[in-house]
């Protein structure tokens, strides 16, 4: 079986990421949850894909390029891909993951072993879970999430596709948060609360009633600032499907 990564990015998250495959045993969680016999399995990163990239010095044994004529030589040549998406590009990061899931390749989760999960959460395929991030119990983790080092998500809250969580931002319990939200650094979010699809809560914000769709919230008590759009571009994946 074919054990190459293929890791998409190679901007900051990538730097991060590359790290933790670099050394997995010293590193990650042992075993790739969705992946079967992964605790014996020897992942090789070979292939960094980045459309809007222009390359940079890294290992030699790792083939990068920006060219849709290579993309399709690595995904044929891999078996496993992780997206190096960050910062409040959830929906780009989850739509290019499903895109490469349709060809074939499968998500490896990156879950830090000095990270904290509750065995009675949820994590979903995909995930990024840095150092001293929390999951506490009956917490539902969607695909494609990034949890960011020390972020804490409390009891019995449902987290949905692609958000991303930064680092230090508190979750209090039973928060229900859409697809593709972004919850900035240090911001926290109080109980029972709701944020709807494609919110972004700013740094050090202080959540104390639901956000709806698309708004950008700032300081505390948190306010509307304006509305959030990210648009996702899949024009490369033309021609593959």
């Amino acid at each position: 079986m074919k054990k190459n990564i293929l890791i998409w990015g190679s901007k900051s998250k990538f730097k991060i990421i590359e790290k933790l495959l670099r050394n997995p045993n010293k590193e990650l969680k042992k075993g790739f949850p969705n992946i079967k016999n992964s605790k014996n399995l020897s992942l090789k990163f070979k292939y960094l894909f980045d459309p809007k990239g222009s390359g940079f010095k890294i290992d030699k044994n790792i083939k990068f390029s920006n060219k849709k004529k290579d993309l399709i030589k690595f995904i044929k040549d891999s078996r496993f891909f992780t997206v190096c998406i960050g910062a409040e590009f959830g929906k780009t990061r989850y739509f290019i993951s499903k895109k490469l899931e349709r060809l074939n390749l499968l998500p490896i989760p990156i879950i830090s072993k000095f990270s904290y999960i509750d065995d009675t959460a949820k994590i979903g395929r995909g995930s990024q879970i840095m150092p001293n991030a929390v999951v506490n119990c009956y917490t539902k983790i969607g695909d494609y999430c990034i949890l960011n080092t020390s972020s804490t998500i409390d009891h019995e809250c449902t987290i949905g596709n692609g958000v991303h969580v930064m680092g230090g931002a508190s979750i209090s319990g039973r928060v229900k948060i859409g697809n593709y939200v972004t919850i900035g650094t240090n911001s926290t979010i109080l109980p029972d609360i709701k944020i709807s699809e494609g919110a972004f809560i700013g740094a050090g914000a202080v959540v104390t009633k639901d956000v709806r769709k698309n708004q950008i919230v700032v300081g505390n008590p948190a306010k509307f600032l304006k509305f959030n759009k990210e648009n996702v571009n899949l024009n490369i994946f033309n021609g593959l499907m």
